[in-house]
């Protein structure tokens, strides 16, 4: 069994593992190249992470993108929000990648309570508790809050009752094409207003409808790494102007920003 706040915490996310705790309903094992594996969700038709590598693409585009370790020294604790919690890879990798004498706030959203189940049953070591639609854990270093439902709800509802301030972003939704929501102009807005000054916001995505969704609500939008098949991906911070070149190319480009009128047209076509 891993320890928690003593560290040495090792993925359990092995093929064997769904002949021991089946699967959550809906979902299948993919396995991705650097070793780790990712969930096909069928209800979105896609998977939650790159078939590149599930880890590889966590450290790439958010321990790294959102300089996770470099502001661990800054604030105490370091607040963190994931967009999608998945089956667990972003936090699991910044348990292990982070130093153990800081303290950090680990809150995601998720939107399937099979997920979380599943997760809570892999990892008893974690000692995970419901409180209404709150799943949690309190360690001596860290504490990790997923809040369950949807996010364009749970997530103003949860930050309305607690006056937190993040500082980094996982925005680690489903892709703009599936998840449409947790991209839009309102999404990004909301995002702004529970972001610390020094806010990074980080994500695989380098759409440009993305980007202007992150432009247009006052977000300096900075070019990210390649990974896998994407050329790029897609890095935001506040305070900064949008990179001279990004904002040549979106000047160039056709694309919309995403709002959620459009969202709501889509829907009754």
């Amino acid at each position: 069994m891993p320890q928690i706040d003593g560290k040495t915490v090792q993925f359990r996310y092995y093929s064997h593992m769904k002949e021991q705790i089946p699967l959550p309903p809906g979902h299948s094992l993919v396995a991705t190249e650097d070793g780790s594996v990712t969930l096909f969700s069928e209800a979105f038709q896609e998977a939650c992470h790159s078939t590149a590598g599930a880890k590889t693409e966590t450290i790439l585009h958010y321990i790294d993108g959102c300089k996770i370790i470099e502001k661990s020294d800054s604030y105490s604790p370091l607040v963190i929000l994931e967009v999608g919690f998945g089956l667990g890879v972003g936090f699991l990798t910044t348990l292990e990648k982070m130093p153990e004498d800081k303290k950090w706030h680990f809150i995601s959203m998720e939107l399937d309570r099979n997920l979380l189940d599943w997760f809570s049953k892999l990892h008893p070591e974690l000692e995970l508790k419901w409180q209404g639609n709150i799943l949690e854990t309190v360690k001596d270093n860290f504490t990790l809050t997923i809040i369950h439902g949807d996010a364009r709800e749970s997530g103003p509802s949860f930050f309305k009752d607690h006056l937190i301030k993040v500082h980094a972003i996982y925005q680690d939704a489903f892709s703009p094409k599936r998840n449409p929501t947790l991209w839009t102009k309102e999404w990004f807005s909301f995002l702004k207003t529970i972001s610390d000054d020094g806010v990074i916001l980080s994500t695989y995505s380098a759409s440009g409808s993305i980007r202007k969704s992150l432009h247009e609500t006052g977000w300096g939008v900075q070019k990210g790494e390649k990974f896998g098949q994407k050329r790029t991906s897609t890095r935001a911070v506040l305070n900064r102007a949008t990179d001279p070149e990004i904002l040549e190319q979106m000047n160039r480009s056709p694309a919309l920003a995403l709002t959620d009128l459009q969202n709501a047209e889509l829907l009754r076509k």
